[in-house]
C-alpha cells in the first residue's frame, strides 16, 4: 500500500514539471516574436521618414512664392473692392431666389380673373340666394337674363341714373327684371301692370290712373314712382329687404309679418315662414341677379355693362326730351304724321295715354324725341282736336250722382275725365265731359 502511495506521488509531481516546462517554452515563444515584431516597425517608420524630408524639401518656400504687392498692378490692388461687389451681389441674389421661393408658395392667380365685388344688401351668399344664381348662370337663365336686360336698355339706363341721382341702392335696378322682365307692357294674374307691375290700389298718390290716362305703363313716371315708393319704405322699416318685401307683398302686409315676428329679420322671417313664398322669394331673386350682372366678368357672362351709353344719359340730365302741353284730346297718331315721323316713335315714348289720344279736358304732357319741340307745336296749329259728343252745362240742383245716373255712368268715371273730386261743389255753368259708353 504504501508503495502505492509512493509511486503516486512520484508520477504526479513529474506531471507537473512537465507542464510547466511546456508552458515556460510557449512564452518565450511569444516573447520572441512580439521583440521580432517591433523591430520590423521601427524599420518600416526610418524608412518613412526620409521619404517625408524629401516631400518638405520639394514643396517651395510660400515666402518666396508672394510677390511684392507694392509691385501689383493698379487692377489687381483693387481686388478686395471687387470681392466686396462680388458679396453685395450674392446677397441680393440670395434676397431675389428668398422673394420668389416665397411668391411661389403663394397661390397662382389667374391674372384674368376679376374680383367679385361685393353688394350693398347683405345676404348675398345665403342658399335661398345661390339657388337663383345657379338658374341663371345655366344656358337657358343666361339667355333670360341677357334678353331682360338688354331688350329695354333705355328703360334700364333711366333707373340706373335715377337710382344714382336718388343715392339708393344699386341693386334696385334689377328690381324691373324680378318683376316684369323690363316689359313695358307686362300684365300679371292679378292686375298689376308696367315695368314696375303697380296694382291698381298701389297708384295714388304717384301716377295717374284714368279712363284715358293709365302712367302705369310709362316705364320713365313707374320709375319715378316705384323710387318714391321703395324710398318710402325704406324710411318707415329702416332695413332694405324688408322694405323691398315690403314692394312685393305690401306695407299692411310686411307690418302684420314683423308683428307676429320676434326677430324684425328679413332672413329670420324667411326661415321661420313668416312671409308668403312669393315674398320669401323676392329679395334672394333680386340679389342673385344683381350679383351676377354687377360681377358679370366674374362669372363670365356676356351682359354689357353700357357704361358709355350711361355717361351720355347721365349727362343730359332732364334734357332727355323735349315736351308739348296740350288740354284737349289730340290724336298721336296725326301729330306724328304732321310732323313726318313714325307713329311707333310718339307711342313708343307716350304708352300711358291708352286710347291713343291725350287727356280730353286735363293737361297733358305730349314725350317728344330731343329737339322737336318746335316742330310738334307746329303741327298742333294743323291739327283739330277730337270733340266729344256728350258733353253737359251744369244748372242749379246738378249734383255728379244725378247726372251719372241721367248718362249711364259712375260718379267715378266723371270725376276722373274731368279732374275733379267726389265731394266738389258744382258752379253753375261748368262744362262737364261725359264718358262713353
Amino acid at each position: 500500500m504504501i508503495k502505492k502511495i509512493f509511486f503516486l506521488l512520484i508520477f504526479t509531481f513529474s506531471f507537473s514539471y512537465a507542464f510547466a516546462a511546456e508552458v515556460q517554452t510557449v512564452s518565450e515563444e511569444k516573447m520572441e516574436q512580439n521583440q521580432t515584431d517591433q523591430e520590423q516597425l521601427q524599420q518600416e517608420q526610418q524608412q518613412v521618414q526620409p521619404d517625408k524630408q524629401l516631400q518638405q524639401d520639394r514643396q517651395p518656400d510660400q515666402k518666396q512664392l508672394q510677390p511684392d504687392q507694392s509691385q501689383l498692378p493698379q487692377e489687381q490692388s483693387e481686388q478686395p473692392e471687387q470681392s466686396e461687389q462680388t458679396k453685395q451681389t450674392e446677397q441680393t441674389e440670395q434676397s431675389d431666389q428668398a422673394e420668389q421661393l416665397e411668391q411661389s408658395e403663394q397661390p397662382i392667380q389667374d391674372p384674368q380673373k376679376k374680383e367679385r365685388l361685393p353688394l350693398s344688401i347683405e345676404g348675398c351668399d345665403r342658399a335661398e340666394v345661390e339657388a337663383f344664381r345657379r338658374h341663371y348662370l345655366t344656358p337657358r337663365g343666361e339667355k333670360q337674363l341677357t334678353d331682360a336686360l338688354e331688350n329695354a336698355i333705355s328703360y334700364r339706363l333711366y333707373v340706373r341714373k335715377s337710382i344714382l341721382e336718388k343715392e339708393l341702392p344699386p341693386e334696385l335696378e334689377y328690381l324691373p327684371v324680378v318683376e316684369s322682365n323690363y316689359k313695358t307692357h307686362a300684365k300679371s294674374r292679378s292686375g298689376a301692370i308696367g315695368l314696375w307691375q303697380f296694382m291698381e290700389n298701389s297708384v295714388k298718390p304717384f301716377l295717374v290712373l284714368n279712363e284715358y290716362v293709365d302712367e302705369r305703363y310709362d316705364p320713365w313716371k313707374s320709375t319715378d314712382a316705384a323710387l318714391r315708393k321703395l324710398t318710402d319704405n325704406y324710411n318707415y322699416f329702416k332695413d332694405w329687404p324688408i322694405a323691398i318685401a315690403a314692394y312685393n307683398c305690401g306695407t299692411g302686409a310686411m307690418i302684420r309679418a314683423l308683428a307676429k315676428s320676434p326677430v324684425k329679420d328679413f332672413w329670420y322671417m324667411v326661415e321661420h315662414n313668416y312671409l308668403p313664398s312669393q315674398t320669401a322669394s323676392y329679395v334672394p331673386k333680386l340679389l342673385a341677379i344683381a350679383d351676377l350682372v354687377m360681377n358679370h366678368e366674374y362669372y363670365d357672362l356676356d351682359i354689357p355693362s353700357h357704361d358709355k351709353e350711361y355717361e351720355v344719359l347721365y349727362n343730359e340730365k332732364n334734357a332727355l326730351f323735349d315736351y308739348v302741353s296740350v288740354k284737349k284730346a289730340f290724336s298721336l297718331n296725326q301729330l306724328a304724321q304732321e310732323m313726318r315721323i313714325s307713329p311707333e316713335i310718339i307711342k313708343e315714348l307716350n304708352p300711358s295715354f291708352v286710347r291713343g289720344y291725350t287727356h280730353p279736358s286735363l293737361e297733358s304732357n305730349i314725350r317728344l324725341p330731343l329737339g322737336t319741340e318746335e316742330t310738334a307745336k307746329n303741327a298742333l296749329k294743323k291739327i283739330k282736336p277730337i270733340e266729344f259728343p256728350e258733353k253737359y252745362k251744369v244748372v242749379a240742383g246738378d249734383s255728379l250722382w244725378s247726372i251719372s245716373r241721367r248718362y249711364g255712368t259712375t260718379v267715378k268715371a266723371i270725376c276722373e275725365l274731368n279732374g275733379i273730386n267726389e265731394n266738389d261743389i258744382l258752379k253753375i255753368g261748368k262744362i262737364l265731359y261725359i264718358p262713353s259708353k
